[in-house]
């Protein structure tokens, strides 16, 4: 992957992610280190547990490109509520709309991200989409365990689906020789619109009778 757009994935997944981390820190009342605590946790969880499949040393979040875009996110996250109450919107539901579709994002990113660094560690098709899902799952499930939540990756059908569905067309379009910023594309595009159809239709996985 050209350098430049993963560091530009890789940020804006960052943010997104520490954004989702901090709007259910938010949420749950917690004090100003409990926002930062959750909103790194959320955008380094699944980076640090890729990287150490993959021995990769040092892990991304000891770098300042991944702690600064962690800030980020926490400190935009932080000042939303304020501005969802100035502009007369009910806070929980303004919140909930907007903590999907940034979990969304970061979720669709982190499948690219996951995927590209698996292809090119040389890992087989299976162990590359599941490293996608690993990677795009991994902070938001440490993020629902801090708050005593069944992770969203457990609660929600098309959420670890969607990334493994991304994964395997990432798979696809990287064996078929496909330019690397349109598998990226790709990857990207299939997971998010199927997380954000999910949330829109109520798309689930069948169920077995309780």
């Amino acid at each position: 992957m050209d350098p430049g757009l993963y560091y530009l994935l890789d940020a804006v997944g960052t943010m997104a992610f520490a954004m989702s981390g901090a709007f259910k820190a938010v949420r749950h009342r917690l004090d100003l280190l409990g926002v930062l605590v959750l909103g790194f946790a959320t955008a380094i969880g699944g980076g640090v547990i890729r990287d150490t499949l993959l021995h990769r040393t040092p892990v991304a979040f000891l770098t300042n490109g991944p702690a600064f875009f962690s800030l980020l996110g926490c400190v935009i996250a932080a000042a939303w509520p304020a501005a969802a109450s100035r502009l007369r919107k009910p806070k929980e539901l303004e919140n909930d709309r907007v903590f999907l579709v940034v979990d969304a994002l970061g979720l669709a990113i982190f499948a690219v991200t996951g995927a590209r660094l698996g292809a090119e560690a040389g890992l087989t098709a299976w162990s590359t989409i599941l490293l996608a899902a690993i990677t795009a799952v991994g902070g938001g499930m440490i993020r629902d365990i801090l708050v005593r939540e069944v992770p969203l990756v457990l609660s929600a059908d098309f959420y670890a689906t969607a990334a493994l569905i991304g994964g395997l067309a990432f798979v696809l379009c990287y064996r078929l020789g496909v330019p690397s910023s349109l598998t990226s594309i790709a990857t990207f595009a299939v997971t998010f619109l199927l997380r954000v159809m999910a949330i829109w239709r109520g798309w689930h996985l069948p169920r077995l009778p309780a």
